[in-house]
């Protein structure tokens, strides 16, 4: 009997450090053993490529101006085309990018006698009712819907600025204006460069 009162605690102590090892080793182990369902999205492969679109400004002093921005190959394509244009333009050549979501057409616009950017926002204020002004990579601009597209006016200089149309694809759920304000465009336009050679 005596054997027995000794042996029973000595096993209760032992199951209790047993028990109390366990809980030890649950609370130190390492995250990892968390569920396994959320898993992380790999990031998403890009291939970068820089689009570039140059005309020539001016008349008397004419300079060539090179527009430039970069975009994902996987994603969208560029080119620089003289006819089948997305909308018309008197441009001989102009620049088109095009996705799955919306095409946008790049091309040079000259100022009018007496016009400069100033004078066309201001123009284009009074005709435009939901008229913004827009700022990408340091250039400025501004952005109105006109018919089917938005167009989207950037200071280049005193002579000219580029002029880009977005256009909807077929068979997209967004709207013209929610394209306008995306993130994919946002992302293309934040690279935009205008450099002047003389």
């Amino acid at each position: 009997m005596n054997k027995w009162k000794v042996i029973a605690p000595l096993g209760l102590l032992a199951a209790a450090g047993a028990a109390a090892a366990l809980i030890l080793k649950e609370k130190d182990a390492p995250a990892a053993s968390a569920p396994k369902d959320k898993k992380q999205a790999a990031p998403a492969e890009k291939q970068m490529k820089t689009g570039e679109y140059s005309f020539v400004s001016g008349f008397k002093d004419a300079k060539t101006v090179e527009a430039a921005l970069d975009y994902d190959a996987l994603r969208f394509s560029f080119d620089v085309i003289g006819e089948d244009f997305l909308c018309y333009s008197s441009d001989s050549h102009v620049a088109v990018i095009t996705g799955e979501d919306f095409s946008m057409q790049m091309e040079y616009a000259p100022f009018y006698k007496d016009e400069d950017f100033s004078t066309l926002s201001a123009a284009a204020e009074k005709k435009y009712k939901d008229l913004a002004r827009v700022s990408f990579n340091g250039v400025e601009g501004i952005r109105y819907r006109e018919g089917d597209g938005i167009c989207f006016c950037l200071a280049v200089d005193e002579y000219s600025y580029l002029l880009l149309t977005l256009l909807k694809a077929q068979g997209c759920d967004l709207t013209l204006e929610e394209l306008a304000e995306g993130e994919d465009l946002a992302e293309l336009l934040g690279t935009i460069r205008i450099k002047t050679k003389e």
